[in-house]
Order: C-alpha cells, then sequence, then structure tokens
C-alpha cells in the first residue's frame, strides 16, 4: 500500500517520474514472468502468480556477485602462481645443467627455492580457504532480504487457501486458525509425507524470521522457496477450477411455443453453450415452428453453478446468459 502521506508531498514531475519507473519496472516483470512461463511451457495458456513472484525476485544475483569475486581473485592468484611455477622451473633447470652446486656458493637459490615452495603452498592454502569461506557463506552467514520472501510468500499461500475454502472449511479455520491451515494444506495440497514436513517447516521458518530473525542460507532459502512456488501454484489453479466449476452453466427446462402447443428446447440449448456462455435468437431455426401463423414464447430455467433462475423471450429477441453486464 502507498503511503498516501509521503505520495502526496510529490511534485507533479515527480509524480510523473515515478509513474513511469513504476510502469516500466511492471514491463520488466512482465517480461521476464512471460520468458518463465515459457520455460514451463504455459505461455501460450497463461502467466500465473507463481511466474509473477519468480519474476520479482531474482534469487542468484547476490550469489552470482560473489562466484564473479571468486572468480576474480582465482584468476589473479593463477597469474602469480604460474610466474612462480616458471621461476622454480628456472632454478631446477640451472642447478642440473651446472652440477656444481655447493651448499655454501649456491645459498641464495636454495632460499630462493625454499620461497617459491612457500609460495605454492600459500596459493593451495588460500584456494582452500577460498573454497571453504564460500562454502561457509552460503550454509551460514548470508543474510538477504530474500528471507522476507518466505514471509510473503506463506502470506499468499493462507489466502489463497482461505478463497479455496468451503463455508465449514472456512469456520472450522476461524475457530482453529493455524492448526486447520496446515491440516488443510496437508490434506488437499501436499501429495505425500515429505510434502507435509515441508509445510510444517515453512510455517516454522517464516514464524522464526518474523519473531527471532532468523537468516537462512541461500541454499535452504531457495529450496523453500520454490517450494512455496508450487504451493501457490497448485493452489492457484484449484482457485480457477473452483471458480469455472461455480459458474457452470446448465439449462434445466426451455420450452418454445404457445399455450395451446410448445416444443422442448432443453436439449438443443444445452448443446448451444459455448465456454459456459449461451447466446442465439428466438426463432422457429431452434426446433421448428410448433404453432403456426402465431407469436411464440421461450420459457427457459437455467442454473449457473448453484443459481436458478427463469427467464422469458419472445420470438425475434437475441439472448445471452449470462448477460454480457453480468
Amino acid at each position: 500500500m502507498v503511503d498516501e502521506t509521503k505520495y502526496s508531498k510529490l511534485t507533479q514531475s515527480a509524480r510523473e517520474a515515478l509513474g513511469d519507473i513504476v510502469e516500466e519496472y511492471k514491463e520488466t516483470i512482465l517480461e521476464r514472468a512471460y520468458d518463465i512461463a515459457e520455460e514451463r511451457e504455459t505461455a501460450t495458456r497463461e502467466i500465473s502468480l507463481r511466474d509473477i513472484l519468480e519474476a520479482k525476485v531474482p534469487r542468484t544475483n547476490s550469489k552470482n556477485v560473489i562466484d564473479v569475486e571468486m572468480r576474480r581473485k582465482k584468476f589473479s592468484i593463477l597469474i602469480v602462481i604460474t610466474g612462480a611455477f616458471y621461476a622454480l622451473v628456472g632454478v631446477v633447470i640451472y642447478l642440473i645443467q651446472n652440477k656444481t652446486f655447493q651448499y655454501g656458493e649456491n645459498l641464495g637459490l636454495i632460499v630462493a627455492v625454499f620461497g617459491i615452495f612457500m609460495l605454492f603452498c600459500g596459493f593451495f592454502a588460500n584456494q582452500f580457504s577460498l573454497a571453504l569461506f564460500n562454502k561457509i557463506a552460503n550454509l551460514k552467514n548470508l543474510k538477504s532480504t530474500d528471507d522476507y520472501e518466505i514471509v510473503k510468500r506463506w502470506q499468499i499461500i493462507e489466502d489463497l487457501a482461505k478463497k479455496n475454502m468451503s463455508k465449514t472449511d472456512k469456520d472450522e479455520y476461524k475457530s482453529q486458525s493455524v492448526s486447520f491451515l496446515i491440516r488443510y494444506l496437508s490434506h488437499k495440497v501436499a501429495k505425500n509425507e515429505t510434502e507435509f514436513l515441508k509445510i510444517r517447516k515453512l510455517l516454522t521458518v517464516r514464524n522464526e524470521i518474523v519473531h527471532a530473525g532468523f537468516t537462512m542460507d541461500s541454499v535452504s532459502r531457495n529450496e523453500l522457496l520454490d517450494f512455496s512456488d508450487e504451493l501457490i501454484y497448485r493452489l492457484e489453479s484449484a482457485q480457477s477450477e473452483k471458480k469455472n466449476l461455480n459458474q457452470e452453466l446448465k439449462v434445466i427446462k426451455a420450452t418454445y411455443g404457445t399455450l395451446n402447443k410448445s416444443l422442448d428446447a432443453t436439449a438443443i440449448l444445452n448443446q448451444l453453450i459455448n465456454n459456459n456462455r449461451l447466446e442465439f435468437v428466438v426463432n422457429n431455426d431452434l426446433v421448428g415452428d410448433p404453432d403456426f401463423g402465431t407469436v411464440k414464447q421461450l420459457n427457459i430455467i437455467y442454473k449457473i453453478g448453484d443459481l436458478e433462475k427463469t427467464e422469458i423471450h419472445s420470438e425475434g429477441d437475441k439472448v445471452t446468459i449470462p448477460p454480457a453486464d453480468a
């Protein structure tokens, strides 16, 4: 939510610039989300909430920066050690060619060889320490605001779960709150025992981040973010299916004609339903002319989800169910 107090202090030009930046950011996120959807082969059908969330937070930036820095240091040290290696080889060749090695006369060479040997040792020790530091940093010490993405994901999961709950489920959720939510996710969303345990871990980590300032390592964080996105995707899909089910259109009974004679138009109207929408013109082309020379009417009873309605239309009327403005 925008802080209206702060927003009101913006000059007109500042507001316009902020609006332009927001639009640019939206376009950037949309492009990333589309690329992610293409990788999942769903871009032609939809760009989901999961795609948007992943596009919003590139998870590898901080790790990439560290990797680049490590490679740069390794390259610099490699140049130094290459020079030292050639120096060592040169000393060894010199000793072999002269064959007049005397301890007193060649003390300088001995010191040089020892120094180069220590340089080699230092190089390998440095490489080992860099690898160890990188591992420890990834496992323990890398702090990131990405931790709060776990908190945000849990809030989205909770909101989507509540929208998918039946009235009975919502009543139980109000009385039992988190414990019921865990059971709901475990039984309705999780696929196996492993995922059930991950859901509990996700909630535990979320609470530790909020209440204890807990910091996760990057590997574990990304694993939980990936799992959170998968839960969000399933809940979003279930919500879409529920919405389509609730809006399913079906003609219960339809008759076309007059009080004296009429024909059943139920079957033909159900055949005309396309994507839960019914559009047609009331005329004799529907089922024929039941009473020649008179003005006919169509009486139709239909259901959209759990809602049942009755409509009466005269011959020549254009019928749209549900109405265009519904």
